[in-house]
Protein backbone atom coordinates (compact mmCIF):
# COMPACT_ATOMS: atom_id res chain seq x y z
CA UNK A 1 0.00 0.00 0.00
CA UNK A 2 2.81 2.02 0.52
CA UNK A 3 4.43 2.13 -2.57
CA UNK A 4 1.31 2.74 -4.46
CA UNK A 5 0.54 5.45 -2.57
CA UNK A 6 4.08 6.64 -3.34
CA UNK A 7 3.79 5.51 -7.22
CA UNK A 8 0.45 7.39 -7.06
CA UNK A 9 -0.09 11.50 -8.12
CA UNK A 10 1.25 13.38 -5.39
CA UNK A 11 -0.86 15.95 -5.95
CA UNK A 12 -3.78 14.46 -5.05
CA UNK A 13 -2.36 13.53 -1.56
CA UNK A 14 -3.41 15.46 1.49
CA UNK A 15 -1.38 15.17 4.58
CA UNK A 16 -0.22 17.23 7.16
CA UNK A 17 1.71 19.49 4.45
CA UNK A 18 -1.52 19.44 2.12
CA UNK A 19 -4.38 19.91 4.99
CA UNK A 20 -4.99 23.61 3.65
CA UNK A 21 -4.60 22.95 -0.03
CA UNK A 22 -8.29 22.91 -1.92
CA UNK A 23 -9.74 20.03 -2.61
CA UNK A 24 -13.17 21.44 -4.49
CA UNK A 25 -12.96 20.77 -7.53
CA UNK A 26 -14.73 24.06 -8.70
CA UNK A 27 -15.43 25.43 -12.20
CA UNK A 28 -14.77 29.06 -13.42
CA UNK A 29 -18.44 29.65 -13.53
CA UNK A 30 -19.03 28.49 -9.88
CA UNK A 31 -16.23 30.97 -8.89
CA UNK A 32 -17.65 33.87 -11.11
CA UNK A 33 -21.24 32.97 -9.49
CA UNK A 34 -19.53 33.81 -5.88
CA UNK A 35 -16.80 36.46 -6.67
CA UNK A 36 -16.89 37.85 -9.56
CA UNK A 37 -18.66 41.54 -8.54
CA UNK A 38 -16.09 41.65 -5.88
CA UNK A 39 -13.05 40.99 -7.97
CA UNK A 40 -14.50 43.88 -10.20
CA UNK A 41 -14.56 46.05 -7.82
CA UNK A 42 -11.01 45.41 -6.77
CA UNK A 43 -9.61 45.64 -10.24
CA UNK A 44 -10.96 48.85 -10.72
CA UNK A 45 -9.44 50.06 -7.24
CA UNK A 46 -6.25 48.33 -9.01
CA UNK A 47 -7.20 51.11 -11.88
CA UNK A 48 -7.85 53.64 -9.67
CA UNK A 49 -5.52 54.22 -6.65
CA UNK A 50 -2.88 51.81 -7.78
CA UNK A 51 0.61 53.11 -9.30
CA UNK A 52 0.98 49.81 -11.04
CA UNK A 53 -2.31 48.89 -11.70
CA UNK A 54 -2.53 51.89 -13.74
CA UNK A 55 0.70 51.53 -15.58
CA UNK A 56 -0.39 47.92 -16.53
CA UNK A 57 -3.18 49.35 -17.52
CA UNK A 58 -1.65 51.83 -19.56
CA UNK A 59 0.28 49.28 -21.21
CA UNK A 60 -2.85 47.53 -22.15
CA UNK A 61 -4.20 50.58 -24.01
CA UNK A 62 -0.16 51.77 -25.68
CA UNK A 63 0.52 47.64 -26.91
CA UNK A 64 -2.97 46.56 -27.96
CA UNK A 65 -4.16 49.54 -29.89
CA UNK A 66 -1.11 51.84 -29.68
CA UNK A 67 -1.33 55.77 -31.02
CA UNK A 68 -3.04 55.33 -34.19
CA UNK A 69 -5.03 52.31 -34.04
CA UNK A 70 -5.59 48.88 -35.88
CA UNK A 71 -4.58 49.43 -39.58
CA UNK A 72 -7.17 48.09 -42.16
CA UNK A 73 -6.17 46.16 -45.60
CA UNK A 74 -9.36 45.53 -47.71
CA UNK A 75 -8.11 42.05 -49.60
CA UNK A 76 -11.13 41.92 -52.90
CA UNK A 77 -10.55 39.33 -55.07
CA UNK A 78 -11.44 39.47 -58.58
CA UNK A 79 -13.02 35.84 -59.00
CA UNK A 80 -8.71 34.90 -61.34
CA UNK A 81 -7.40 35.82 -57.66
CA UNK A 82 -6.08 38.60 -58.18
CA UNK A 83 -6.18 42.19 -56.44
CA UNK A 84 -9.16 44.34 -57.39
CA UNK A 85 -7.28 47.44 -55.86
CA UNK A 86 -10.32 50.05 -56.95
CA UNK A 87 -12.68 48.13 -55.36
CA UNK A 88 -10.40 47.80 -52.59
CA UNK A 89 -9.73 51.36 -51.87
CA UNK A 90 -13.13 52.08 -52.21
CA UNK A 91 -14.32 50.04 -49.42
CA UNK A 92 -11.33 51.23 -47.20
CA UNK A 93 -11.96 55.12 -47.77
CA UNK A 94 -15.28 54.44 -46.49
CA UNK A 95 -14.85 52.35 -43.74
CA UNK A 96 -12.20 54.74 -42.39
CA UNK A 97 -14.56 57.70 -42.86
CA UNK A 98 -17.27 55.78 -40.88
CA UNK A 99 -14.14 55.84 -37.97
CA UNK A 100 -14.15 59.06 -37.77
CA UNK A 101 -15.19 60.71 -34.51
CA UNK A 102 -18.77 61.78 -34.51
CA UNK A 103 -19.93 58.91 -36.66
CA UNK A 104 -18.31 55.90 -35.26
CA UNK A 105 -20.54 55.68 -31.82
CA UNK A 106 -23.15 56.78 -30.19
CA UNK A 107 -21.73 59.67 -28.03
CA UNK A 108 -20.33 61.01 -31.09
CA UNK A 109 -17.41 61.50 -28.89
CA UNK A 110 -14.89 58.99 -29.92
CA UNK A 111 -13.07 57.68 -32.91
CA UNK A 112 -12.38 54.16 -33.64
CA UNK A 113 -9.15 54.37 -32.40
CA UNK A 114 -10.31 55.97 -28.66
CA UNK A 115 -13.35 53.65 -28.90
CA UNK A 116 -10.92 50.29 -29.46
CA UNK A 117 -8.41 51.78 -26.57
CA UNK A 118 -11.40 51.83 -23.76
CA UNK A 119 -12.92 48.76 -25.21
CA UNK A 120 -9.63 46.56 -24.29
CA UNK A 121 -9.09 48.94 -20.97
CA UNK A 122 -12.68 47.94 -19.69
CA UNK A 123 -12.03 44.23 -20.64
CA UNK A 124 -8.86 43.72 -19.14
CA UNK A 125 -9.64 45.92 -16.06
CA UNK A 126 -13.38 44.62 -15.52
CA UNK A 127 -13.31 41.48 -17.18
CA UNK A 128 -15.13 42.35 -20.14
CA UNK A 129 -17.09 45.10 -22.08
CA UNK A 130 -20.54 45.17 -24.03
CA UNK A 131 -20.69 46.44 -27.75
CA UNK A 132 -24.20 47.52 -29.08
CA UNK A 133 -24.65 47.44 -32.98
CA UNK A 134 -27.31 50.62 -32.66
CA UNK A 135 -29.14 51.18 -36.39
CA UNK A 136 -31.68 53.89 -37.29
CA UNK A 137 -31.66 56.80 -39.61
CA UNK A 138 -30.46 59.25 -36.63
CA UNK A 139 -27.06 57.07 -36.40
CA UNK A 140 -25.15 58.58 -38.56
CA UNK A 141 -23.91 58.44 -42.43
CA UNK A 142 -24.16 54.95 -42.27
CA UNK A 143 -27.22 54.64 -40.26
CA UNK A 144 -24.82 52.57 -37.93
CA UNK A 145 -22.95 52.77 -35.04
CA UNK A 146 -21.74 51.15 -32.07
CA UNK A 147 -22.57 52.11 -27.98
CA UNK A 148 -19.96 50.58 -25.34
CA UNK A 149 -21.35 49.02 -21.80
CA UNK A 150 -19.62 48.20 -18.76
CA UNK A 151 -20.20 44.16 -18.30
CA UNK A 152 -22.15 45.23 -14.80
CA UNK A 153 -25.02 46.00 -16.32
CA UNK A 154 -25.19 42.38 -16.38
CA UNK A 155 -26.92 41.38 -13.41
CA UNK A 156 -24.29 38.10 -11.49
CA UNK A 157 -27.97 37.13 -9.42
CA UNK A 158 -30.18 37.11 -12.16
CA UNK A 159 -30.54 33.42 -12.98
CA UNK A 160 -33.60 31.36 -14.37
CA UNK A 161 -34.27 28.20 -16.50
CA UNK A 162 -36.93 29.13 -18.99
CA UNK A 163 -40.25 27.29 -20.28
CA UNK A 164 -38.55 27.16 -23.53
CA UNK A 165 -35.48 25.05 -22.29
CA UNK A 166 -32.89 28.47 -22.39
CA UNK A 167 -31.44 29.24 -19.64
CA UNK A 168 -30.34 32.72 -17.83
CA UNK A 169 -26.92 32.89 -16.64
CA UNK A 170 -25.36 35.58 -14.73
CA UNK A 171 -27.70 38.03 -17.61
CA UNK A 172 -26.81 36.20 -20.20
CA UNK A 173 -29.98 34.23 -21.75
CA UNK A 174 -28.08 30.57 -23.27
CA UNK A 175 -29.48 28.18 -25.67
CA UNK A 176 -29.35 24.53 -24.60
CA UNK A 177 -25.92 24.51 -26.45
CA UNK A 178 -24.81 26.98 -24.06
CA UNK A 179 -24.63 29.67 -27.59
CA UNK A 180 -25.70 33.04 -26.10
CA UNK A 181 -28.70 34.41 -27.75
CA UNK A 182 -29.87 37.63 -25.70
CA UNK A 183 -28.77 39.66 -23.39
CA UNK A 184 -30.55 40.90 -19.93
CA UNK A 185 -29.24 43.91 -19.54
CA UNK A 186 -30.23 46.33 -16.27
CA UNK A 187 -32.18 49.30 -17.05
CA UNK A 188 -30.28 52.38 -15.35
CA UNK A 189 -33.47 55.10 -15.39
CA UNK A 190 -33.86 58.00 -13.18
CA UNK A 191 -31.10 58.43 -11.15
CA UNK A 192 -29.75 54.91 -10.98
CA UNK A 193 -26.64 56.15 -12.95
CA UNK A 194 -25.66 58.78 -9.97
CA UNK A 195 -26.01 56.57 -7.55
CA UNK A 196 -25.48 53.00 -8.72
CA UNK A 197 -28.56 51.65 -7.48
CA UNK A 198 -29.03 48.36 -8.94
CA UNK A 199 -32.10 47.83 -10.81
CA UNK A 200 -33.97 44.63 -11.28
CA UNK A 201 -35.68 45.38 -14.05
CA UNK A 202 -33.85 44.06 -17.01
CA UNK A 203 -33.88 44.86 -21.17
CA UNK A 204 -33.71 41.92 -22.89
CA UNK A 205 -31.39 42.61 -26.43
CA UNK A 206 -30.84 39.71 -28.89
CA UNK A 207 -27.30 38.53 -29.19
CA UNK A 208 -27.69 39.74 -32.91
CA UNK A 209 -26.77 43.25 -31.66
CA UNK A 210 -24.10 42.61 -29.04
CA UNK A 211 -20.36 41.94 -29.21
CA UNK A 212 -19.30 40.47 -25.50
CA UNK A 213 -15.90 40.93 -25.44
CA UNK A 214 -13.97 38.62 -23.01
CA UNK A 215 -11.50 35.92 -23.35
CA UNK A 216 -12.41 32.83 -22.38
CA UNK A 217 -10.69 30.85 -20.05
CA UNK A 218 -13.03 27.12 -19.54
CA UNK A 219 -15.67 25.65 -22.03
CA UNK A 220 -19.29 27.72 -21.77
CA UNK A 221 -17.70 30.48 -19.76
CA UNK A 222 -20.30 32.47 -18.92
CA UNK A 223 -18.70 36.02 -18.29
CA UNK A 224 -14.97 37.49 -18.44
CA UNK A 225 -12.51 37.36 -15.66
CA UNK A 226 -10.47 40.69 -14.77
CA UNK A 227 -7.27 40.37 -16.29
CA UNK A 228 -5.42 40.81 -13.06
CA UNK A 229 -7.44 38.46 -10.49
CA UNK A 230 -4.28 36.17 -10.05
CA UNK A 231 -1.93 39.43 -8.95
CA UNK A 232 -4.37 41.73 -7.72
CA UNK A 233 -3.77 40.52 -3.63
CA UNK A 234 -0.37 40.86 -4.02
CA UNK A 235 -0.84 44.58 -5.44
CA UNK A 236 -2.95 44.82 -2.31
CA UNK A 237 -0.42 44.06 0.40
CA UNK A 238 2.46 45.50 -1.86
CA UNK A 239 0.35 48.50 -1.25
CA UNK A 240 0.15 48.34 2.27
CA UNK A 241 3.58 47.58 3.23
CA UNK A 242 5.19 50.34 1.02
CA UNK A 243 2.45 52.92 2.96
CA UNK A 244 3.39 51.41 6.11
CA UNK A 245 7.39 51.82 5.26
CA UNK A 246 6.59 55.13 4.04
CA UNK A 247 5.30 56.39 7.10
CA UNK A 248 8.16 54.56 9.15
CA UNK A 249 10.44 56.82 6.84
CA UNK A 250 8.99 59.57 7.82
CA UNK A 251 8.63 59.22 11.05
CA UNK A 252 12.45 57.45 11.37
CA UNK A 253 13.18 61.39 9.31
CA UNK A 254 11.67 63.28 12.33
CA UNK A 255 13.99 61.76 15.20
CA UNK A 256 11.26 62.25 17.83
CA UNK A 257 12.10 61.72 21.69
CA UNK A 258 10.45 61.42 24.92
CA UNK A 259 11.30 62.74 28.50
CA UNK A 260 11.57 59.82 30.53
CA UNK A 261 11.28 61.19 34.54
CA UNK A 262 14.47 59.92 36.18
CA UNK A 263 13.99 61.08 39.98
CA UNK A 264 10.47 59.70 41.26
CA UNK A 265 10.90 62.72 43.66
CA UNK A 266 10.76 65.14 41.11
CA UNK A 267 7.63 66.99 39.94
CA UNK A 268 6.36 68.32 36.91
CA UNK A 269 8.73 71.86 35.91
CA UNK A 270 7.48 74.66 36.79
CA UNK A 271 5.84 77.27 35.10
CA UNK A 272 8.34 80.38 33.73
CA UNK A 273 7.61 83.51 35.46
CA UNK A 274 4.46 85.95 34.12
CA UNK A 275 2.55 82.69 32.66
CA UNK A 276 -0.97 82.21 33.46
CA UNK A 277 -1.69 78.59 34.53
CA UNK A 278 -2.14 76.43 37.26
CA UNK A 279 1.65 76.85 38.40
CA UNK A 280 3.01 73.88 35.66
CA UNK A 281 5.07 74.15 32.76
CA UNK A 282 3.21 74.45 29.56
CA UNK A 283 4.40 74.09 26.28
CA UNK A 284 6.30 77.11 27.02
CA UNK A 285 7.72 75.65 29.64
CA UNK A 286 10.88 73.78 29.92
CA UNK A 287 9.91 70.89 28.30
CA UNK A 288 11.64 70.96 24.80
CA UNK A 289 9.07 70.66 22.63
CA UNK A 290 10.40 71.53 18.98
CA UNK A 291 13.87 71.52 17.21
CA UNK A 292 15.70 74.67 15.28
CA UNK A 293 19.28 74.28 13.75
CA UNK A 294 21.81 75.72 15.72
CA UNK A 295 19.83 76.20 19.24
CA UNK A 296 20.45 74.05 22.72
CA UNK A 297 17.91 73.71 25.56
CA UNK A 298 18.12 72.81 28.98
CA UNK A 299 16.75 69.42 29.56
CA UNK A 300 14.65 70.08 33.18
CA UNK A 301 15.59 68.65 36.74
CA UNK A 302 14.97 65.46 37.10
CA UNK A 303 14.64 63.90 33.45
CA UNK A 304 16.07 62.55 30.97
CA UNK A 305 15.98 62.30 27.29
CA UNK A 306 14.91 58.61 25.32
CA UNK A 307 15.47 58.86 21.46
CA UNK A 308 12.61 57.29 19.17
CA UNK A 309 15.08 56.30 16.30
CA UNK A 310 13.39 53.55 14.02
CA UNK A 311 15.32 52.11 11.39
CA UNK A 312 12.68 50.52 9.24
CA UNK A 313 12.43 50.54 6.38
CA UNK A 314 15.55 48.58 6.63
CA UNK A 315 17.87 46.66 4.02
CA UNK A 316 15.36 43.97 3.76
CA UNK A 317 13.37 46.46 2.11
CA UNK A 318 14.47 46.60 -1.69
CA UNK A 319 14.91 42.57 -2.03
CA UNK A 320 11.30 42.25 -0.47
CA UNK A 321 9.80 44.57 -3.10
CA UNK A 322 11.44 43.42 -5.96
CA UNK A 323 10.77 39.65 -5.17
CA UNK A 324 6.61 40.84 -4.60
CA UNK A 325 7.30 43.32 -8.59
CA UNK A 326 8.14 39.87 -9.59
CA UNK A 327 5.82 38.11 -8.53
CA UNK A 328 2.62 40.79 -9.49
CA UNK A 329 4.85 40.95 -12.96
CA UNK A 330 4.30 37.44 -13.55
CA UNK A 331 0.50 37.64 -12.64
CA UNK A 332 -0.33 40.09 -15.24
CA UNK A 333 2.00 38.60 -17.82
CA UNK A 334 4.04 41.36 -18.47
CA UNK A 335 7.69 42.01 -18.39
CA UNK A 336 9.18 42.75 -14.80
CA UNK A 337 10.89 46.47 -16.65
CA UNK A 338 7.98 46.84 -18.18
CA UNK A 339 5.52 47.01 -15.10
CA UNK A 340 8.39 49.16 -12.64
CA UNK A 341 10.64 50.51 -15.43
CA UNK A 342 13.54 49.05 -12.75
CA UNK A 343 16.12 48.35 -15.77
CA UNK A 344 19.35 48.31 -12.83
CA UNK A 345 18.70 43.89 -12.88
CA UNK A 346 18.73 43.56 -16.41
CA UNK A 347 21.07 43.06 -19.36
CA UNK A 348 20.93 43.13 -23.25
CA UNK A 349 19.89 39.23 -23.45
CA UNK A 350 17.35 39.10 -20.69
CA UNK A 351 15.39 42.28 -21.86
CA UNK A 352 15.63 41.19 -25.34
CA UNK A 353 13.72 37.79 -24.01
CA UNK A 354 10.97 39.44 -21.41
CA UNK A 355 10.52 41.43 -24.39
CA UNK A 356 9.90 39.67 -26.92
CA UNK A 357 7.59 36.94 -25.16
CA UNK A 358 5.53 39.78 -23.42
CA UNK A 359 4.99 41.21 -27.20
CA UNK A 360 3.78 37.73 -28.56
CA UNK A 361 1.25 37.91 -25.58
CA UNK A 362 0.33 41.28 -27.01
CA UNK A 363 0.11 39.98 -30.27
CA UNK A 364 -1.91 36.82 -29.20
CA UNK A 365 -4.87 39.47 -27.70
CA UNK A 366 -4.66 41.71 -30.92
CA UNK A 367 -5.27 38.61 -32.68
CA UNK A 368 -8.60 38.20 -31.07
CA UNK A 369 -9.70 41.59 -31.23
CA UNK A 370 -8.92 41.97 -34.51
CA UNK A 371 -11.66 39.04 -35.17
CA UNK A 372 -14.25 41.05 -33.33
CA UNK A 373 -13.28 44.02 -35.58
CA UNK A 374 -13.59 41.95 -38.71
CA UNK A 375 -17.33 40.39 -37.12
CA UNK A 376 -17.85 44.29 -36.84
CA UNK A 377 -16.55 45.31 -40.51
CA UNK A 378 -19.01 42.84 -42.06
CA UNK A 379 -21.86 44.44 -39.86
CA UNK A 380 -20.93 48.03 -40.97
CA UNK A 381 -20.52 46.70 -44.50
CA UNK A 382 -24.06 45.66 -44.84
CA UNK A 383 -25.27 49.31 -44.36
CA UNK A 384 -22.48 51.11 -46.24
CA UNK A 385 -23.33 49.31 -49.19
CA UNK A 386 -26.44 50.78 -49.44
CA UNK A 387 -26.67 54.01 -47.52
CA UNK A 388 -22.81 55.68 -48.13
CA UNK A 389 -22.85 57.51 -51.35
CA UNK A 390 -19.31 56.52 -53.07
CA UNK A 391 -20.80 52.49 -51.97
CA UNK A 392 -23.95 52.43 -53.51
CA UNK A 393 -22.54 51.88 -57.27
CA UNK A 394 -20.99 48.62 -55.76
CA UNK A 395 -23.52 45.37 -56.59
CA UNK A 396 -24.66 43.77 -53.17
CA UNK A 397 -24.66 40.31 -55.08
CA UNK A 398 -20.83 40.92 -54.62
CA UNK A 399 -21.01 41.34 -50.66
CA UNK A 400 -18.60 38.66 -49.99
CA UNK A 401 -15.58 39.97 -52.34
CA UNK A 402 -16.35 43.11 -50.54
CA UNK A 403 -16.09 41.56 -46.98
CA UNK A 404 -12.72 41.10 -47.16
CA UNK A 405 -10.98 42.85 -43.71
CA UNK A 406 -7.15 42.15 -42.64
CA UNK A 407 -6.65 44.35 -39.33
CA UNK A 408 -3.72 44.18 -38.00
CA UNK A 409 -2.09 45.80 -34.71
CA UNK A 410 0.70 47.55 -33.99
CA UNK A 411 4.30 46.69 -33.68
CA UNK A 412 7.50 48.05 -31.93
CA UNK A 413 11.16 48.59 -32.83
CA UNK A 414 13.55 46.06 -31.63
CA UNK A 415 16.26 46.18 -29.38
CA UNK A 416 18.82 46.17 -31.46
CA UNK A 417 16.90 47.32 -34.72
CA UNK A 418 20.25 47.81 -36.81
CA UNK A 419 20.77 43.69 -36.01
CA UNK A 420 17.00 42.96 -37.29
CA UNK A 421 17.34 44.89 -40.60
CA UNK A 422 20.04 43.06 -41.56
CA UNK A 423 18.16 40.07 -40.66
CA UNK A 424 15.33 41.15 -42.80
CA UNK A 425 17.77 41.41 -45.41
CA UNK A 426 19.45 38.29 -45.54
CA UNK A 427 15.51 36.32 -45.30
CA UNK A 428 14.69 38.49 -48.42
CA UNK A 429 17.81 37.44 -50.34
CA UNK A 430 17.25 34.27 -49.42
CA UNK A 431 13.80 33.73 -50.70
CA UNK A 432 12.44 32.76 -47.10
CA UNK A 433 10.32 35.87 -46.14
CA UNK A 434 8.54 38.42 -48.40
CA UNK A 435 9.09 42.34 -48.22
CA UNK A 436 5.64 42.49 -47.75
CA UNK A 437 5.35 40.57 -44.69
CA UNK A 438 8.51 42.04 -43.20
CA UNK A 439 6.14 45.45 -43.74
CA UNK A 440 3.28 43.89 -42.03
CA UNK A 441 4.79 42.66 -39.24
CA UNK A 442 5.72 46.05 -38.69
CA UNK A 443 2.51 47.27 -38.37
CA UNK A 444 1.61 48.83 -41.91
CA UNK A 445 0.37 47.79 -44.95
CA UNK A 446 2.32 46.98 -47.32
CA UNK A 447 0.64 48.78 -50.38
CA UNK A 448 1.06 51.99 -48.38
CA UNK A 449 4.73 51.59 -48.38
CA UNK A 450 5.11 50.44 -52.01
CA UNK A 451 2.88 53.76 -52.93
CA UNK A 452 5.13 55.94 -51.13
CA UNK A 453 8.24 54.58 -52.24
CA UNK A 454 7.19 54.84 -56.31
CA UNK A 455 6.14 58.69 -55.26
CA UNK A 456 9.93 58.72 -53.58
CA UNK A 457 11.02 57.41 -57.13
CA UNK A 458 9.06 59.86 -59.32
CA UNK A 459 11.20 62.67 -56.90
CA UNK A 460 14.30 60.84 -58.22
CA UNK A 461 15.22 59.23 -54.48
CA UNK A 462 17.03 56.33 -54.51
CA UNK A 463 15.31 52.88 -54.02
CA UNK A 464 15.97 50.70 -51.16
CA UNK A 465 17.49 47.35 -52.00
CA UNK A 466 16.59 43.99 -50.51
CA UNK A 467 19.52 41.82 -51.07
CA UNK A 468 22.14 41.25 -48.58
CA UNK A 469 24.06 44.31 -48.92
CA UNK A 470 25.80 46.00 -52.50
CA UNK A 471 24.13 48.57 -54.74
CA UNK A 472 20.78 50.70 -53.56
CA UNK A 473 19.28 50.17 -56.55
CA UNK A 474 15.84 48.47 -57.65
CA UNK A 475 12.58 49.58 -57.61
CA UNK A 476 9.28 49.30 -55.20
CA UNK A 477 6.79 46.72 -57.07
CA UNK A 478 4.25 48.49 -59.13
CA UNK A 479 1.71 46.22 -57.73
CA UNK A 480 1.08 42.99 -55.89
CA UNK A 481 -0.86 40.72 -55.03
CA UNK A 482 0.31 39.61 -51.57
Amino acid sequence: MHGGHRRGFQAGVTDRLTSKWTTTDETVNMSLLRHLRAMRARSRDFARNNEYGRKFFSLVRTHVVGPVGFTLKVDCRRPDGTVDKADSQLIGAAYRRWGRRGNFDVTGRLSETQFDALALIMVARDGEALVRVVEGRDRGPHRIQLQLLPGHLLDEDHNRDLANGHRIRMGVEFDAFMKPVAYHLRVMDGSADMHGTASQRYQRVDASEIFHLFIPEEIDQWRGVPWAYVALRDAKHLDQFDEAALVAANVGAAKMGFFQQKDPEAGPPMQVDGEEGDGYASDRGDFVSSAEPGTFDIIPDGYELKEYDPTYPNEVYDPFTRNVLRRLSTGLLVANHSLTGDLTQVNFSSIRAGTLDERDMWKTIQGWYAEIKAEIFERWLGRALIHDAELKRLPFTKFDKFNAPVFFGRRWDWVDPSSDAAADRESVALGVRSRAQIIRESGRDPDEVWAELQVEAGMGMAQPHAGGGGSSGGSAPAETTD
